[in-house]
Order: structure tokens, then sequence, then C-alpha cells
């Protein structure tokens, strides 16, 4: 009797892997959606022409070379559960692995077109220290890792801590975010094309407050991009 088995079944065996979605025992930690969670993600995902709608929040409040996210951010959806385990759950491998599903959609498009560097949108030092990470910056590690663009984590924090946007409207979310960002060596930046990068846009508020700092830095461009959108914004 054999009992040569592969070590990556005994690791899989003493510390199993579930799908970050559906929760079923079928990926690796390299992959945390499992192929049916993956094919239903991949299927919502927004075409070139959906974008316009996404851009038009933003229309008379910032300039934008342009405004994307990847998918609708729909309840109960695969993408919902995801992010809950990313924020939530410390799972950090997640934004990385969306940030690479991101990036590889991205190179097929014009939207990293020029881009200079990524920039995550930054958490307080606190709020990240209490999560153990920013999941932005784990987004752009993956995009960074698809695309080869270079990732500014520090180009642009965050001064104060705020409370939860969750059950704010539009103009209670950017009176919580107006001037609570500070960049950080900006010439590095002057003249560059950047991108905005967070997890979710709902209003827009925080992406907003952030990019008009970004944008006190002399010609610079700026284009946001997120992996879900809250349509009903």
């Amino acid at each position: 009797m054999s009992f040569d088995i592969p070590w990556k079944a005994w690791l899989d065996w003493l510390l199993p892997c579930y799908c970050s979605s559906c929760q079923q025992r079928s990926v690796t930690p390299e992959k945390p959606l499992c192929f049916q969670c993956l094919s239903e993600l991949t299927a919502t995902q927004y075409s070139a022409s959906d974008q316009g709608r996404l851009e038009k929040i933003f229309w008379g409040r910032i300039h934008l070379e342009s405004a994307r996210a990847l998918y609708p951010l729909k309840p109960q959806s695969v993408l919902q559960h995801t992010l809950h385990q990313l924020k939530y759950q410390h799972r950090p491998r997640i934004g990385y692995y969306l940030g690479e599903i991101a990036g590889r959609s991205l190179m097929r498009t014009e939207q990293l077109r020029g881009i200079s560097a990524l920039i995550p949108l930054p958490l307080h030092p606190s709020k990240k220290r209490k999560r153990g990470y920013n999941q932005a910056e784990r987004i752009c590690a993956g995009l960074a890792a698809v695309s080869g663009i270079p990732v500014w984590e520090n180009l642009v924090i965050r001064t104060q801590f705020t409370e939860t946007q969750t059950r704010k409207d539009r103009g209670e979310r950017w009176d919580n975010m107006s001037g609570k960002f500070s960049l950080i060596d900006p010439e590095q930046a002057i003249g560059q094309h950047l991108l905005l990068v967070d997890d979710v846009i709902t209003t827009g508020a925080t992406l907003e407050a952030c990019g008009q700092t970004l944008l006190q830095i002399p010609q610079t461009r700026l284009s946001f991009f997120s992996l879900g959108y809250t349509e009903s914004t």
C-alpha cells in the first residue's frame, strides 16, 4: 500500500480552502472563487457602453478623464459576498485576485492607456491597523501585477478619521470627507495621469474628495476605477 500522497493534498486536508462567495470547499488560496461563482461574476461584467452612467454622477463635480467600474454591486451577489470577505473577514488575498481579474479586463480596453500610476484610496491609519491592510492597496497590487503600472501608496493620505458613510446621502458623505486628505511629495506626480482605485463606488463622494486633493498637483490628469458600482446611485 502506497502512502505517497502529494504534499498539496495533505495541505488541502489540513487547511481546506473555501469559495469566498458560496463557501464550497473547491478552491485554492490563489483562487478564492470557485469556477461556478467566477463564471457568475464574469457574466455580470459591464460593457464599455455602460460606463457613461457612472461618469454622469461626477459631471460638474470633478474633472475626470474617465470613471469605470467592472461590475454592478447587487444584494446577495457573488461580488457582494466576496467584498465582504475581503473587508471584514481578513482575506486580503481576495483583493489581489480581484485586482488581477480587473487588470486582465482593463488591458483589453483603453482604460489603462497612458496611466502613470495606480493610487489606492487611502484608509485612515487607525482603520488600516485594525483591518490589517487597505483593501484598495491589495486591488492595486493585483492590477499592477498584470499591467506593470506602478502603485504609489503614499502620494495621498487620509489625515482625519471619519465615521461610517453607510447611512449618509451624497451631500452628507461629501461633508464627511471634504478636507480629509493630504498630499505627500506631490512633485513626483506633476503632469502625470493617475488612476484612483477603490473597491466600490456608491455616491462617489469619497473618491471625489480624494480626487480633488490629487488635482491640486499641477497638470495632473485623473481617472477613477472601482470593482463595483451601486447602480441606484
